[in-house]
């Protein structure tokens, strides 16, 4: 009996190798949204909505001053124009709502809409030479503001949204080609991408482990044009995107493994993305297209 009990693990295991060794890796299956959308760059969620920024125009141009940008938002799988091009936003990137106000990157600024009203945007101008304003993410009612161009990450107390100036903001860390940004429980995450397109070592992902304490520090090594951050449910899983071979993937952070998704789509330009229940929602830019992708 020992031994026919034996024989019967040993096949046992046997198959649950086999099993394990001709599992089929996994291909993730898209959706695409792209009525209404021109080069979108940013996306952001709020009160389960999926809003997108697009630069509008016929040419590709991140730092165009032709006031033709809008928002939109998704409800129900529909995308809806929520501000218009009505010559208030040039190039519109990343996005973040708090409190009912809409903080946008912008040319050279950040423009503040209050989502309750209908005044005027405000807008914030970075101090000179910080145009590739990119992303924008927001803890402890802080916004913290990244510009490719010069590297530089900002920093602006949003406590009081209604009394806001430029003179609020203030330099907070150097991260070369600082671009997507994500926070989560004072952990900040920084994406690199290299403004005048040549890669090197410093283009890869950052960590500030405490944002009271900004330390810059590399999360891995692996060189790359990445723009888009986005943290799993789970805070297990680091999300990213990355211009060279239009790349989507993960770093699992306990261990630092880079994976690589493969997903049932070519990305010309993934741009900065946003998870929300089970989905990957990003802007493939130069195709004018929101590709979701179900991760989970």
């Amino acid at each position: 009996m020992k031994k026919l009990t034996h024989v019967l693990f040993a096949t046992s295991l046997l198959i649950s190798i086999s099993a394990c060794n001709n599992s089929t890796p996994r291909v993730y299956e898209v959706s695409t949204i792209d009525n209404g959308a021109k080069f979108c760059e940013g996306t952001t969620e709020s009160n389960d909505k999926i809003y997108f920024s697009n630069f509008g125009g016929e040419n590709l141009n991140p730092l165009n001053t032709d006031g033709k940008g809008y928002i939109m938002k998704i409800v129900d799988n529909n995308p809806e124009v929520l501000i218009p091009a009505n010559g208030d936003l040039n190039a519109p990137k990343g996005m973040n709502i708090e409190d009912n106000f809409l903080y946008i990157a912008d040319v050279g600024c950040v423009m503040v809409y209050n989502l309750k009203d209908t005044t005027p945007p405000l807008k914030l101008e970075l101090p000179e030479g910080n145009l590739f304003v990119n992303d924008i993410a927001i803890e402890d009612n802080n916004a913290y503001i990244s510009v490719t161009n010069s590297g530089k990450v900002f920093k602006l107390d949003i406590s009081n949204p209604a009394n806001l100036s430029k003179d609020m903001i203030v330099e907070y860390a150097t991260v070369s080609g600082a671009n997507g940004i994500v926070i989560e429980d004072k952990t900040m995450y920084i994406a690199s991408y290299p403004a005048d397109g040549v890669t090197t070592d410093k283009n890869t992902i950052y960590i500030i482990k405490n944002i009271d304490n900004p330390k810059v520090e590399k999360l891995i090594s692996r060189q790359g044009q990445y723009d888009g951050l986005a943290l799993s449910d789970k805070k297990d899983r680091l999300y990213f995107t990355n211009w060279i071979d239009g790349e989507v993937g993960y770093i699992v952070l306990d261990t630092k493994e880079v994976v690589i998704m493969d997903i049932n789509y070519t990305f010309a330009g993934p741009a900065d993305m946003t998870y929300d229940d089970g989905k990957l929602y990003i802007p493939d830019l130069p195709n004018s297209k929101i590709v979701t992708i179900d991760v989970d």
